[in-house]
């Protein structure tokens, strides 16, 4: 059984705004949002004659007794824990554990007296070399992959991720990012030339997921639209692919920087091509944060007029938002709950600055001796971070912290962000039959209602925008889901606080 590989990618550490457990947590289905890319792009490189199992654990219980020769483990810093304890677990049992991917390649040493095989970087220009190590029992204790050609990188294996388990699908068309944001580790491993694969790579793929039901998929890039003639070449062959099918058409959600707002024609492509959702690092109203941590792409710029054009264009912005940057003093919170509540951002993901291993940020404030051992090494939470703060106490900043998420998050401020959004999307020219609620939509609907008034009133203030807005129907479903997640991190992580997120309303819905 030398070729044989059990490919795992482990659990987080808690609740996140992306892996939508609060649809287990709330016994409404064993799913989680975005099917893992990982280890179904891992598969793909593994030569015939090989056995490759994928094990996804937020979904499915690890199989400890496989009898797999070797073990792959990946993962980001919030799984790091998990990855950990797995992999000295089967070592114990005397397996060959190889550990990869993201943290392992900002943060070798941290895991490498956890596995046999250490694996950092990208796969596509090392995977030869490896599996051919590995069916011959030669393996060398580590391997280092470069910046390479994505034309190389094959399909990814989706006949082996367990079905029906994930709301949407993933395709990376690119890797990397031009901009030097200080807090970005993406840049770090990914680099910041970005690497392309070419359109027709792109349709094979999404031609495959459409075939096994997916209609939602998450183009995971960095930054899909920072390279305009590239990602209109790209955009262009959606727009063609997604107008030839049959029935229902491919629906898309990714990343972009602000800065394409200016380019209205880039906008309405990606609208064409049925881009419905980007996120959006949109930051904080502080300028002199904003230059501090070289967000250049924000500067000079009227963001909220910004994200208003993608609501304009029919796309609806999930914002990222940070506190805690150098010059945020104890106003922040204030300012940015005034901030967010202007803006058609209904899903406003809300974190502190973490300075994550390996980014200029966390040079730089080593060299300041204000990095605090969290355990997590940069991974944060909704109130944890591994910065000691300049202008206020870590104490004061948390429970600033807890104030803002509450009120973002109170129903009747979420309500009006999302009619915000409703308001400036421009209507269809054609009618829209009334839409279909799925089961399970229903049922989220049904168990949010549960939690208080507020989210009762949220719930029948859905309903009635889905009626006057049947063309809306997946992106109130998407605003839904978001909702319900971060309502589970919240309750999960004890921040939710009914009268602190309903005093002194910021706007009505």
């Amino acid at each position: 059984m030398c070729r044989s590989i059990y490919l795992i990618n482990p659990r987080e550490s808690g609740p996140s705004y992306h892996s939508m457990d609060f649809l287990k947590a709330w016994g409404l289905v064993n799913a989680t949002g975005l099917a893992d890319l990982s280890t179904t792009t891992i598969a793909a490189f593994a030569p015939q004659g090989w056995t490759v199992t994928i094990c996804d654990e937020r979904v499915q219980t690890v199989d400890f007794d496989t009898n797999a020769a070797y073990i792959g483990i990946t993962g980001k810093v919030t799984q790091r824990q998990r990855m950990k304890e797995l992999a000295e677990t089967f070592r114990r049992k005397g397996k060959i554990v190889l550990i990869g991917g993201p943290h392992a390649s900002l943060n070798p040493e941290d895991v490498r007296a956890h596995c046999d095989i250490l694996v950092r970087g990208e796969i596509e220009d090392i995977a030869e070399q490896l599996f051919a190590a590995l069916a011959a029992g030669q393996w060398s204790p580590e391997y280092i992959g470069g910046k390479p050609d994505l034309r190389k990188s094959p399909v990814p294996r989706w006949d082996l991720y367990p079905r029906g388990l994930a709301l949407a699908a993933q395709v990376q068309t690119s890797r990397g990012c031009p901009f030097e944001c200080e807090f970005c580790d993406v840049i770090q491993y990914a680099g910041r030339k970005q690497r392309w694969k070419e359109p027709p790579q792109v349709i094979s793929e999404l031609e495959l997921l459409y075939e096994k039901g997916f209609r939602d998929v998450f183009l995971a890039d960095d930054n899909l639209t920072v390279f305009r003639k590239r990602a209109r070449d790209l955009l262009t062959a959606l727009v063609e692919w997604n107008g030839k099918l049959a029935s229902e058409r491919m629906r898309f959600t990714t990343q972009v920087s602000v800065d394409i707002a200016r380019d209205g024609e880039m906008l309405d492509l990606c609208r064409r091509a049925g881009l419905e959702n980007v996120f959006i690092g949109i930051e904080t109203p502080n300028v002199e944060s904003l230059a501090e941590t070289q967000k250049r792409q924000n500067l000079n710029v009227d963001l909220k007029a910004a994200v208003e054009k993608f609501a304009r264009a029919g796309i609806m912005v999930i914002g990222g938002f940070i506190v805690g940057f150098d010059h945020d003093g104890p106003d922040i919170f204030d300012r940015q709950a005034q901030f967010i509540q202007q803006l058609p951002v209904p899903i406003a993901q809300m974190g502190l600055l973490v300075a994550p291993h390996a980014t200029p940020l966390y040079a730089r404030l080593q060299s300041e001796g204000r990095l605090i051992d969290d355990g997590n090494h940069g991974a944060g939470n909704l109130l944890s971070t591994n910065i000691m703060p300049l202008r206020m106490s870590l104490d004061a900043q948390r429970e600033g912290m807890k104030w803002l998420l509450n009120r973002i998050y109170a129903p009747v401020n979420f309500a009006a962000r999302l009619k915000h959004f409703a308001d400036l999307c421009p209507r269809p020219q054609y009618t829209v039959p009334r839409p279909r609620v799925s089961a399970l939509e229903a049922a989220i609907a049904r168990t949010l209602a549960q939690h208080g008034q507020g989210e009762r009133m949220l719930v029948v203030f859905l309903e009635n925008l889905l009626l006057r807005r049947p063309d809306l129907h997946s992106r109130i479903t998407y605003a839904l889901l978001g909702y319900a997640q971060l309502r589970h991190m919240l309750d999960t992580e004890g921040i939710w606080d009914p009268v602190l997120g309903t005093k002194d309303m910021l706007t009505a819905a």
